[in-house]
């Protein structure tokens, strides 16, 4: 064979060469532009549409709830075109006045002077249902919540979901027009999700920065005509405006029954009928006292019977000598359990019939509630029947106050802020700062009588406020590491002071006389002492505060000289 010439295997070799940079020029081109596209689905726009049942959770006849354009777990309803929220959460969000009594199947809204009751048979204005059932649980429809409600209510459905968005009624919207097409994302920047694509000219809500969700100086939060909440980089949107929103809604307005004059209350312990005919000696020497609140009425068993020791014939007597009577109903005995006997309409409607029926019959001017220890597992049916008894005293031309503890943390379920808006007044107790069980201490110090004048004045105003003050205080006794008290009536702490020669020091931060006395065996005595100068000192908070009134409890645990200094220190 003859060997071919060097310059043609020369040849040979560049165009082998040759072919395998192409090749490799090929594979490395493959290479960039399967990277290229790795990082442009990692790192370039989003181009996957979320589905709207993953967006909102909800798919059927459910409909995600937005309030104030955040998801909430409470899914509504949608109903032959109707749109339905739980009333529970209705009742915990949006207006607590709505009652619904999931034994009897029924729902209560208290009106000032009417009380409203609503089932499955009730319908609106379209003939739709107001509410209806599903188990234990109740869905109001849009129409009646809107009734009672400073709210905007908007229903959509479209996409295979169905949005309802609840709001308080904004004075204005701020909208702007899309002035491009783009993506509705759901969440800001470039990798969220698409929602749907963006028309130009679009409509958009601007949605306010709320939760922490604020998206950044380039992105805003948006809501489309066609109920759908996204993401739009602000280079999208133009022609910013505010549109007034028309609100219709007109709150109700409470009237009360309250004094031009401060109120003067002492409360009169009548745990027997034979009490009654102590009212001449209990008010013979207290000046200045113009409402008198004997302790008449007091539950048993739950299903809303009471004791009664009211008399035509004493209140007779207290209107003679110028005094306004407010009977007082408590839930002080064994046998009762406040959230079951309150829990039942058809029990509170009885209740409060019977109850103003009652004081009606006998002349009193006014009931007085005083609920303790209130459980918060009963604080909703304690408030409704509240409502519901405001509304049968204002009918009937009866003051309403309720007792409440000195706020606390673990009190707060009270709700004295409603409880100012439905009663003429809210009598804080401003005492048992130590009480029985407690380690020792003052019964009511100046500085924790002050502090509950102060919070309950956050919540309710002046005019509703009636001051409750101590005619009595405590002996401790610390002996072995356990500690024991009992109540002592002024004249009863004075007596305990000179029977075991305590010495009495002013305590400048309790605004109160302490005195301590230990025993030969180790037993150490303490007494935080209620007296007239320590009253002084409460009687000018409450005059400084602007309060409507002071309460005493009770009538005939004070001394004589208490009245003169509520007259020259609160009256004047």
């Amino acid at each position: 064979m003859t060997e071919a010439p060097r310059s043609r295997r020369r040849y040979r070799r560049r165009k082998k060469r040759s072919r395998a940079a192409g090749l490799l020029s090929v594979v490395l081109l493959l290479i960039l532009l399967i990277a290229g596209a790795g990082a442009y689905r990692t790192f370039g726009p989003e181009t996957e549409t979320i589905p709207l049942e993953e967006l909102y959770g909800v798919s059927g006849e459910d409909a995600a709830v937005l309030y104030q354009y955040q998801l909430q777990s409470a899914e509504g309803r949608v109903r032959d075109g109707e749109y339905y929220l739980p009333a529970d959460w209705v009742q915990a969000i949006l207006n607590q006045r709505f009652y619904w009594d999931e034994e009897e199947n029924i729902l209560v809204y208290a009106l000032p002077e009417e009380v409203l009751t609503f089932d499955g048979s009730s319908a609106g204005t379209k003939g739709q249902k107001l509410l209806f059932t599903e188990g234990e649980r109740a869905f109001l429809s849009s129409e009646l919540i809107l009734r009672y409600t400073d709210v905007r209510i908007e229903g959509f459905t479209g996409g295979g979901t169905s949005r309802i968005f609840v709001e308080e009624t904004p004075e204005s919207d701020q909208v702007a027009l899309s002035k491009n097409k783009g993506a509705l994302r759901a969440s800001p920047g470039l990798r969220g999700r698409v929602v749907r694509k963006l028309e130009k000219g679009e409509t958009l809500r601007l949605i306010p920065n709320r939760w922490n969700l604020d998206p950044g100086e380039n992105w805003t939060r948006v809501m489309t005509e066609d109920g759908l909440t996204a993401y739009v980089h602000n280079w999208h949107l133009k022609d910013r405006e505010e549109r007034p929103v028309e609100n219709r809604f007109s709150p109700v307005v409470y009237s009360h029954l309250r004094q031009e004059e401060p109120v003067v209350l002492g409360w009169h312990q009548v745990t027997v009928r034979a009490a009654n005919g102590n009212l001449d000696g209990l008010i013979a020497e207290a000046e200045g006292l113009n409402v008198i609140s004997p302790t008449w009425f007091s539950l048993r068993g739950n299903e809303g019977e009471f004791e009664d020791f009211s008399s035509a014939d004493y209140v007779s007597k207290a209107h003679g000598k110028g005094l306004q009577v407010w009977a007082l109903l408590d839930n002080l005995d064994e046998s009762v359990t406040l959230g079951e006997v309150l829990k039942r309409t058809s029990v509170r409607r009885a209740l409060a019939e019977n109850l103003v029926g009652a004081v009606k019959a006998c002349g009193a001017d006014g009931i007085n509630v005083d609920f303790e220890l209130l459980r918060k597992d009963a604080a909703r049916q304690y408030l409704q029947f509240i409502r519901e008894l405001s509304v049968s005293c204002r009918n009937s031309g009866l003051v309403l106050s309720v007792d409440v503890p000195n706020p606390a943390a673990y009190n707060l379920h009270y709700d004295r802020r409603e409880l100012g808006e439905v009663c003429d007044y809210v009598v804080n107790m401003g005492y048992d700062e130590h009480t029985s069980g407690d380690d020792p201490g003052s019964t009511a110090s100046i500085g924790f009588f002050r502090r509950g004048l102060t919070e309950t004045l956050e919540e309710i105003p002046p005019e509703a406020l009636i001051g409750g003050v101590p005619f009595y205080t405590r002996v401790w006794t610390v002996s072995g590491g356990e500690v024991q008290s009992r109540a002592l009536t002024m004249e009863g702490a004075q007596n305990w002071v000179e029977e075991h020669n305590a010495g009495l020091n002013w305590d400048e931060e309790c605004g109160q006389y302490y005195a301590e006395k230990e025993s030969s065996g180790g037993t150490v005595s303490m007494l935080w002492m209620e007296d007239a100068r320590s009253l002084e000192l409460k009687f000018a908070a409450l005059k400084t505060s602007r309060a409507a009134g002071a309460a005493c409890w009770r009538l005939g645990t004070e001394t004589p000289d208490v009245w003169k200094v509520l007259v020259s220190s609160f009256l004047k």
